[in-house]
């Protein structure tokens, strides 16, 4: 009853998004034309020649430089782990703390041996290095689950990439509608589990005096390459900093990080929109959780070593691509974008 009522509620929700985002498209074209109408002749080629940079770089197929959003003190809870490359990629591959992570699953252990042939070997690393592996966990229901990602404020960071409710839905409406959901249950159950503490990116004044930009979101067709914030520089952790041999959650601020393709139709799942601005919540059991965007930065697989994609519906011999090409070579890149609770006033001042 309760995923009903968030049902229709997102359906409301969607019908004004689109609405909104209509009008959005329309001003966002009119502010371009006026802004490029005032560029000057140097300005003008500078950007051509950046862009045409760019393009070259890409051609050459070098490397994006990579945002590794951990500090090696960080406790990391990982939710939908498929084949739990990622979990081995940031404990083995890049040597996070083996005991200040958590890697879960949605399915079974057996389904997920079943499902991804390689995700055995990856499980069986990961527990001889000391990481906490467990199954059956569903990311939007973890106050269910309390015996393994425990209670209270415990976990710097929690990582979802690339979330997907499996549902195998041809209507697009409802497929986007079932994701939109598991988003939303997913924001409101991880809120209550990061931890709080000083933020390495403070809420800005309020005042227009002291309101900085405002920044669009990264779009597929976008030549830009800005963030809502600033990448930090995607270095190797610092090895040679101290970490407790407990598990011992740092005092910051914890965030949440969410990673999909930035192209249709995961767009259309509006997740900024669905955690900086959440629907209003009808059941007390999924209720409403507000969160900022810290910033987003691209996903870039190889600088997790050992990483290898897969979808929801498992490997399938003739169908499943490997080496990343299900997310790699894409017309949008995959993004991950970086949110923390909401710790400014009760009403954004607008």
């Amino acid at each position: 009853m309760a995923k009903g009522r968030l049902r229709s509620s997102l359906v409301g929700h969607q019908a004004n998004a689109a609405y909104s985002a209509k009008k959005a498209k329309a001003a966002a074209a009119a502010k371009v034309k006026a802004a490029a109408s005032k560029i000057s002749v140097p300005e003008r080629k500078a950007l051509k020649k950046q862009r045409q940079l760019r393009e070259q770089r890409e051609r050459a197929g070098e490397p994006a430089a990579a945002t590794i959003p951990f500090a090696r003190d960080d406790t990391v809870l990982l939710l939908g782990e498929a084949n739990f490359s990622f979990a081995h990629a940031l404990v083995i591959g890049r040597g996070h703390p083996a005991h200040l992570v958590c890697a879960t699953a949605f399915d079974s252990e057996e389904e997920t041996y079943d499902k991804y042939p390689d995700a055995k070997a990856h499980v069986a690393a990961l527990r001889a290095a000391g990481s906490r592996v467990a199954f059956n966990i569903d990311a939007g229901a973890l106050d269910r689950a309390h015996k393994v990602v425990g209670k209270g404020r415990r976990w710097s960071r929690v990582v979802f990439n690339f979330p997907h409710a499996g549902s195998g839905i041809t209507d697009q409406d409802r497929n986007v509608r079932d994701n939109q959901l598991l988003l939303q249950r997913s924001l409101a159950s991880v809120w209550p589990l990061l931890t709080e503490g000083p933020s390495a990116f403070p809420m800005p004044l309020r005042g227009k005096a002291n309101r900085p930009p405002r920044v669009r979101a990264p779009s597929p067709s976008s030549d830009d390459e800005g963030d809502v914030l600033p990448d930090i520089d995607g270095e190797d952790e610092d090895r040679t900093t101290p970490v407790a041999a407990s598990f011992t959650p740092p005092l910051r601020q914890g965030s949440f990080l969410i990673t999909l393709l930035n192209q249709e139709p995961y767009t259309r799942w509006e997740l900024q929109r669905l955690a900086t601005k959440p629907p209003p919540s009808q059941s007390d059991s999924v209720p409403q959780r507000r969160y900022r965007l810290l910033r987003s930065f691209e996903f870039v697989p190889s600088a997790w070593p050992g990483y290898a994609h897969r979808r929801t519906i498992g490997w399938r011999e003739g169908l499943s691509k490997a080496n990343n090409e299900e997310i790699v070579g894409r017309v949008g890149k995959a993004r991950t974008w970086e949110f923390a609770c909401w710790d400014g006033p009760d009403e954004e001042d607008e």
